[in-house]
């Protein structure tokens, strides 16, 4: 097990890498802005640091260069939001253990850490995923299935690797459209479905499916400025709703207790 420091402004990174390294055993802190990053480093010692190369106070060159002045040897990766491979350079010469773009996906970051830390391939969170019966929804042996509607491609990714590795089954939409084509095809166990969408809008698909598919549970995700909206969801047939950035611990056990109020009612 490790001490890994995030350091980053964007809290579906944080929230989202924090889950997944968590699961693979490690002990997770973390920081929204550089002069906190900083403290938490000198407080913390952790053993590896993920920092964001775009942050608010101090940037990511200013933590960098903090950092090593208190630690030489700590493996330091960095994040960018822009595909810079000039930038990439400095900053591994400058002793940066690697230099990856958010681009390219968490799952990507994710294997850069099993192998910073020596562990190739799967992480034990992975391993359990994968060896332990999936959750059902129906008591049949088939894994519960759940559809992620959402046009944010980081957002869907997030999801969609953390019922993943938890071992459901895992259906995407990135348009309402698509989400309702899909939900009908494949009558998944459980929706989330985003509220604004291209095609048509959460709240369009959620009547639609709420007539159509009235035993499944439908649970809305929501930007700040539409929470008004997402609660009046729940008179529209969805069972719950949920703010961005998601905390995915709560939407897991949301997804769980859903899931054996519907086994209870079959």
């Amino acid at each position: 097990m490790a001490k890994i420091l995030i350091i980053d402004d964007d809290g579906i990174v944080r929230d989202a890498l924090t889950v997944f390294l968590v699961r693979d055993g490690h002990e997770v802190i973390s920081a929204a802005d550089g002069a906190n990053g900083i403290q938490v480093f000198k407080a913390e010692t952790p053993d590896l640091v993920i920092l964001d190369r775009a942050l608010p106070l101090i940037s990511g060159s200013g933590v960098f260069e903090a950092i090593r002045k208190i630690s030489k040897t700590v493996p330091i990766l960095m994040l960018t939001g822009y595909d810079s491979p000039e930038e990439g350079e400095i900053y591994m010469k400058n002793g940066a253990a690697a230099f990856l773009s958010k681009s390219d996906g968490l799952s990507h970051v994710l294997g850069v850490v099993a192998e910073m830390l020596g562990r190739a391939g799967k992480g034990p969170a992975q391993q359990r995923a994968a060896a332990a019966p999936a959750p059902a929804a129906d008591g049949k042996d088939s894994a519960a299935s759940i559809l992620i509607a959402e046009d944010d491609e980081a957002m869907l990714e997030v999801l969609e690797r953390c019922f993943k590795s938890a071992g459901y089954t895992v259906l995407t939409a990135a348009d309402g459209i698509a989400a309702e084509r899909v939900a009908l095809e494949k009558r998944p166990d459980i929706i989330l479905l985003d509220i604004f969408m291209p095609g048509k809008n959460g709240v369009e698909v959620l009547e639609t499916l709420s007539r159509e598919l009235p035993g499944t549970g439908i649970m809305m995700l929501s930007g700040n400025d539409d929470e008004e909206i997402a609660r009046s969801c729940t008179t529209k047939g969805a069972c719950d709703y949920f703010p961005k950035p998601p905390n995915l611990d709560m939407i897991e056990l949301a997804v769980k207790a859903r899931l054996l109020q519907q086994r209870g009612h079959t």
